[in-house]
C-alpha cells in the first residue's frame, strides 16, 4: 500500500501487480460513473424517486453486489480493507452511486458479522446467485429513528433514547410498528435489515435486528427525500403498521444486537473514511485539472504559488485521511474478523461440506431455531476479545471523523482556488462538497465518533 500514489489509476498502470480487485473498480468507474455522474445528480434534483439501477446491474457484472461475502458462499471474499479501497475509488466518481453499494455491504453485513447461517442459506445465497443472472439484489440497514439518530448507535445513549419502532413479540414471530428515517436504499432494497426493542422499558437488553423483506404486509416505503448530497443514493422512510415477521427472520439471539451493532459499527466506520477520502480525491482531481489548464495573468493558474500551496495542503490530507482509515480496517481484519474466522482453510471447507445439509429442510428449521442462534452468538462472542473490540471501534469512529472532517477541507480549499473565474465548472467541485457534507452526519455524527474513541479508548489510558 505504502507503493500507492494519490490517484489509484496512475498507480494501476505503473504497476502490473496491483490487485485484481481495485482494477475492476478503476475500471467500473471510468466506464460506468465518471460519464453520468453530474447528469444523475441533476436528475435527481427533480426526481428524487430516479434510481440508477443499469449502474447498479453493470456492478453485478463486477462482483460489487457479493464483494464482502465469503468465498464459501461464491462471494468476492473481500475484507473491510478491500471494501473501504474500492469505496474510495468509485466516490471519487461519485458518491451518490457509490453508496448505493456501500450502504448495501452495511446491511449486509448485520448478516455475516453474526453469522446468522439461516440468513446465509437463504437471502445471502439469493445474492450471490441472481447477481450471477445480473439481477441485482439489495439490501439497507434502517437504524435512524424520526426522534432517535446519533443516540441509537451508541449502548450508553440507548438507553434514554425517545424510540419510536417496536417489535412485540408473538407466536411464530414478531409485529414491528414504528417509523425509521434517512434510510439509504430504503426504497430500493430488497432486504431491509431492522434494528430495534422489544422492551420499551429496556431497550439495550431487548434491542434485536429482522429482515424485513421487500413487499411484506404492512410495510411500506413511500418517501424519498430531496437530498443536497449523494442524491444518487435514496434516503428513504420506512413504516412498520403490524408488520408480522418470522421468527426465521429475526438475525442473531434476542436482545443481543447492541453488542452486534458495535461490532457492524467497527465494520462500517473505515469505509466511511474511505468514502469521505474518495470524495476529496475526486474535488483533487478536478481542480488539478482545472489549474492545469485555467490560464491567469501571463501563465497558468497553477503557476501560481499560493495554488501551489492550496494543492499541497490538499494532496497531504487526502494522503493522511486514507492512511487513518486503512489503519482502522486492517484493525478490524486482524483483530475481529480474523479470529472470528479462524483458519480459512478449515472454515471454507466445513462451511462448504455442510452447505447442502443446512439448505435441506430440517437444516433450514435447526438455523433458524433460537436455541442455535443463540448458540452461534455464544460462539461469536467467545471469539471477539471485549478489549480487541473496543480498540477496533475506537480506531474506526477516528477514522470516520478525521476523514470526514480532513475531506470537507479539501473540498472547501478546491471551491476556493477556482473562485468566480471557474463559473462554468464549480458544479462538480460543489458537487463533491455536498456529498461530502454528509459523511460528517452519517455511520453517526462525528461529535458521536469523538465521543467513542475518547470512551473505547483514551478514557481508559486515563485511569491507568
Amino acid at each position: 500500500m505504502a507503493s500507492m500514489t494519490l490517484n489509484y489509476g496512475k498507480y494501476l498502470e505503473s504497476n502490473r501487480n496491483a490487485p485484481k480487485l481495485l482494477r475492476k473498480a478503476v475500471e467500473f468507474r471510468r466506464r460506468f460513473i465518471d460519464p453520468v455522474a453530474d447528469e444523475i445528480d441533476k436528475k435527481m434534483l427533480h426526481d428524487p424517486h430516479f434510481h440508477p439501477h443499469g449502474i447498479v446491474v453493470r456492478g453485478c457484472e463486477y462482483g460489487l453486489l457479493t464483494l464482502p461475502v465469503p468465498s464459501f458462499m461464491g462471494g468476492g471474499d473481500a475484507k473491510v480493507l478491500d471494501s473501504a479501497i474500492v469505496l474510495e475509488e468509485l466516490c471519487a466518481g461519485c458518491a451518490g452511486i457509490a453508496n448505493i453499494f456501500g450502504a448495501h455491504y452495511l446491511g449486509l453485513s448485520c448478516v455475516l458479522v453474526g453469522l446468522a447461517l439461516h440468513q446465509f442459506d437463504t437471502i445471502v445465497r439469493e445474492l450471490v446467485e441472481k447477481e450471477k443472472q445480473g439481477e441485482p439484489v439489495i439490501f439497507s440497514a434502517a437504524v435512524t429513528e424520526p426522534m432517535a439518530g446519533t443516540d441509537v448507535e451508541d449502548g450508553d445513549l440507548l438507553r434514554t433514547a425517545r424510540l419510536m419502532t417496536f417489535a412485540k413479540k408473538v407466536k411464530g414471530g414478531f409485529v414491528l410498528n414504528g417509523t425509521k428515517v434517512f434510510i439509504s436504499n430504503g426504497s430500493v432494497a430488497q432486504y431491509n435489515l431492522v434494528t430495534c426493542a422489544t422492551d420499551r422499558n429496556y431497550p439495550v437488553q431487548t434491542w434485536s435486528s429482522f429482515v424485513v423483506p421487500a413487499g411484506t404486509k404492512g410495510f411500506s416505503a413511500d418517501k424519498v427525500e430531496l437530498k443536497m448530497g449523494m442524491r444518487a443514493c435514496h434516503a428513504a422512510q420506512l413504516v412498520f403498521e403490524d408488520c408480522f415477521i418470522p421468527d426465521e427472520y429475526e438475525v442473531g439471539a434476542g436482545g443481543t444486537s447492541a453488542d452486534l451493532t458495535e461490532v457492524v459499527l467497527a465494520a462500517s466506520r473505515p469505509p466511511v473514511g474511505a468514502i469521505a477520502t474518495g470524495i476529496a480525491r475526486g474535488a483533487y482531481e478536478k481542480i488539478l485539472n482545472f489549474c492545469r489548464t485555467r490560464r491567469s495573468g501571463s501563465g497558468k493558474l497553477v503557476d501560481r504559488q499560493w495554488v501551489q500551496m492550496a494543492l499541497a495542503d490538499m494532496y497531504s490530507m487526502i494522503q493522511l485521511a486514507r492512511q487513518i482509515y486503512l489503519h482502522a480496517a486492517y484493525v478490524f481484519d486482524s483483530q475481529i474478523m480474523a479470529p472470528l474466522m479462524g483458519n480459512r482453510i478449515v472454515t471454507d471447507t466445513a462451511m462448504k461440506l455442510f452447505s447442502p445439509a443446512r439448505r435441506t429442510r430440517h437444516g433450514l428449521k435447526l438455523t433458524a431455531s433460537s436455541t442455535f442462534r443463540k448458540a452461534m452468538y455464544g460462539f461469536v462472542q467467545n471469539k471477539i476479545d471485549a478489549e480487541d473490540r473496543d480498540f477496533s471501534l475506537a480506531m474506526s469512529s477516528m477514522a470516520k471523523f478525521s476523514c470526514s472532517d480532513l475531506a470537507v477541507q479539501v473540498c472547501l480549499k478546491a471551491l476556493e482556488i477556482m473562485g468566480p473565474e471557474g463559473a462554468q465548472e464549480r458544479n462538480s467541485i460543489e458537487k463533491s462538497l455536498r456529498d461530502v457534507k454528509l459523511t460528517q452526519i452519517y455511520e453517526g455524527t462525528n461529535q458521536l465518533n469523538r465521543y467513542e474513541l475518547y470512551k473505547k479508548h483514551i478514557k481508559g489510558a486515563i485511569s491507568e
